[in-house]
């Protein structure tokens, strides 16, 4: 099937951008050695829709990008960065974790939109959707592509890592080796505690709580609302 011609100046932008990003995600998966099939595996898509993203023709979500990102091990700015890909030594996260991220990305959108005044009729008008679309992007019902996100971000003066989960890129928390007091107050947890906290593959999960913390409770049970409608 033919690619629709792009007619506005917005529409030719986000092609470009499409494309940028399709060749940066085809180079690092190239580089780690992985064809598209065990992309898209990982991702719960086909390998066409891979081909697809990597030209160009496809929308990706951030979930996504995160994900391609442990897959590859490289940071997840490299793919809007014109940095060179560096290393990263993580742990590669499952597909209940992607999930997870979308719906609190859902959570993170409605806050800034409280935060902004604004409706989701308007953040609707801004996308060319309708109003529907908010509510499940919102509950986390259906992934945001990323350039729908960045220009949600830009409309509700955010930037587009207010939506990153900040576990997921290297840090310099200034904090240093772990103090006496604080090692003394660790070895107090559970054991079960301190496996879980000690277990790399949990790095997701913990930061994300430690995102969620900061959420007003309001929040907090309309995300409760959100999970229960969509598991039931």
């Amino acid at each position: 099937m033919p690619e629709s011609v792009p007619n506005s100046r917005e529409e030719k932008e986000a092609l470009l951008h499409r494309k940028m990003l399709g060749v940066k995600i085809r180079h690092a998966r190239i580089r780690a050695g992985l064809s598209l099939k065990e992309v898209g595996e990982a991702l719960g898509v086909s390998s066409s829709l891979m081909s697809d993203i990597e030209f160009g023709r496809r929308d990706v979500s951030l979930p996504q990008l995160e994900v391609m990102a442990y897959l590859f091990n490289i940071p997840v700015i490299y793919f809007w960065s014109d940095e060179p890909i560096e290393e990263a030594d993580r742990e590669f996260p499952s597909l209940q974790a992607m999930a997870l991220r979308q719906r609190i990305i859902g959570v993170l959108l409605r806050q800034a939109r409280n935060e902004a005044g604004r409706s989701q009729e308007e953040l609707a008008k801004v996308l060319g959707v309708p109003p529907s679309r908010i509510s499940s992007y919102e509950f986390g019902k259906t992934e945001i592509p990323l350039p729908e996100l960045e220009q949600l971000a830009n409309y509700l003066n955010v930037s587009l890592n207010y939506f990153m989960d900040q576990g997921l890129a290297p840090q310099d928390t200034g904090g240093g080796a772990a103090t006496l007091d604080e090692i003394a107050q660790f070895s107090q947890l559970p054991r079960e505690v301190r496996e879980f906290l000690l277990n790399p593959a949990n790095l997701l999960y913990i930061n994300i709580s430690m995102r969620l913390s900061h959420v007003s409770a309001d929040t907090l049970r309309d995300l409760a609302e959100g999970l229960l409608e969509v598991t039931y």
